[in-house]
């Protein structure tokens, strides 16, 4: 199953993707990355993934903020629409209400949000691979 991975030009977040991407090709997925910076602006096909992951930061204690690089990343992401969506972001206080933000964006773009998680650490990403990769086969 080819899978996406939208994350943002952070070194952290670069990091967890790699990582995540390592767990999940584990399980026999194709697994691309894309970042912000890839294509300056040109629009990104969707269209030979079945399982979309959107991976963010946010910032702010009592509101949490999602990059505004991310919003642009998914509205510039083509044929979302009914595509099984995980939204994962960094384990801190309110990373509930990112999520849900986060979740919230996605959505609006068409997909399906199947699956989400708050994660401390990349160490994580070896369970939640199976999880997803189960997500991605239903």
């Amino acid at each position: 199953m080819r899978t996406l991975i939208l994350h943002e030009d952070e070194p952290k977040m670069r990091e967890w993707a790699r990582s995540l991407q390592g767990a999940l090709q584990n399980h026999n997925l194709q697994v691309n990355l894309v970042d912000p910076s890839v294509g300056a602006g040109a629009p990104i096909s969707t269209a030979q993934y079945e399982l979309v992951i959107v991976l963010s930061s946010f910032r702010g204690l009592w509101r949490p903020i999602i990059p505004i690089a991310i919003d642009t990343l998914l509205k510039r992401c083509t044929r979302l629409e009914g595509k099984k969506g995980i939204a994962v972001v960094p384990q801190k206080l309110n990373s509930g209400k990112a999520l849900r933000f986060l979740m919230h964006l996605m959505e609006v773009q068409g997909m399906m949000v199947g699956d989400f998680a708050a994660v401390r650490s990349p160490k994580e990403f070896s369970e939640l691979a199976e999880r997803f990769a189960r997500l991605g086969s239903r």
